[in-house]
């Protein structure tokens, strides 16, 4: 990853919170792996399995721990957290490869009368912004997306193209929203009357705190009765469902295809990994942290790291213990 303008060390080490060791006038370019990193390129490590790499990088410069400054000999950049520093980086980098433009509104985009849209606010090609809209500050939308009656998005908040966002969500301040995200849809909520079902109306919202990041193709559905809530810093990844009535603790983050069920609660500063399915009306305490494809069916009541599921083997071996573990209650009798 490498941008058209540079930055010197110096100025990277300042920026990012670093103690610098080396040419302090060296131009760096970009960032790419400790493999593939050139002389322009600034790389990282901070897993001890590349320490190894560190004798053969034509990186220009590297950001590591203290530790490990014995084992590398050209520019450095030093900190207690290399995966720190490394995040801090590629804003840098990100920030000069896209370089800030002036707050526009398109003549393409469709914007209601009554809609509030704040100083250096950005408006892209065919986005459609409803009444009553209240937009604070630099907000940017991106081309395509949908925005219902009565939406409010904080300030300095990124809405990517092509997300549709339904009426009475609200987004806090400095989120970022990726391609193809639905936030204020109904959930699965329908009453049986004999072979037929009717619709719940979800009358809800969904309510987003702050510096909250939400991934691609993922669907946050409204409250039924009540709101879905998103506490500040969470972080969503891509193809993530939320249930109505779901509410998330500050700090959480919840990896890819993750699942949580309607009204399940899950804490503060927890982890879900990918693939991770949780019941309705469970809750989750504080620091949970649950590992791949981990089915979550009843509330956890104390911090810890919790699995479920079997590790993978030989085909062979797998379909034995199957057949053990039909067996296991005869066994034990």
């Amino acid at each position: 990853m490498s941008s058209s303008a540079g930055i010197t060390l110096e100025n990277l080490a300042q920026e990012i919170g670093a103690e610098l060791k080396g040419d302090h006038e060296k131009i760096i370019l970009g960032l790419n792996s400790i493999e593939k990193a050139n002389k322009d390129e600034l790389s990282f490590i901070f897993r001890d399995t590349f320490i190894p790499l560190l004798a053969t990088t034509t990186a220009g410069a590297v950001i590591l721990s203290e530790d490990n400054l014995g084992n590398y000999n050209g520019n450095a950049l030093i900190g207690e957290n290399p995966h720190l520093l490394y995040a801090k980086a590629s804003k840098v980098f990100m920030e000069l490869r896209n370089p800030k433009v002036a707050p526009f509104t398109s003549k393409l985009a469709a914007v209601h009368g009554s809609a509030n849209i704040g100083d250096g606010s950005t408006i892209n090609s065919f986005v459609t912004v409803s009444e009553g809209v209240v937009l604070d500050g630099c907000v940017s939308v991106g081309p395509s997306s949908f925005l219902g009656k009565e939406v409010r998005i904080g300030t300095g908040t990124i809405i990517h193209s092509n997300v549709s966002i339904y009426e009475g969500v609200e987004i806090g301040s400095n989120c970022i929203i990726h391609s193809g995200t639905v936030i204020g849809s109904d959930g699965l909520g329908f009453a049986k009357d004999g072979q037929d079902w009717h619709k719940i109306e979800h009358l809800g919202r969904v309510i987003i705190g702050n510096n909250v990041e939400i991934g691609s193709n993922s669907s946050i559905d409204r409250g039924s009765v009540g709101n879905t809530k998103i506490d500040d810093n969470v972080k969503i990844d891509n193809q993530v469902h939320l249930a109505h009535n779901v509410e998330i603790g500050e700090g959480t983050a919840i990896a890819a295809r993750s699942a949580i069920a309607g009204s399940s609660k899950i804490g503060r500063y927890c982890t879900l990994a990918g693939c991770c399915a949780v019941v309705d009306n469970v809750e989750i305490s504080d620091e949970v942290h649950i590992t791949a494809m981990t089915l979550i069916t009843k509330s956890i009541k104390e911090p810890g790291t919790y699995s479920s599921g079997t590790p993978f083997m030989k085909n062979k071996d797998w379909k034995k213990s199957a057949v053990l573990f039909k067996k296991l209650n005869k066994l034990i009798k």
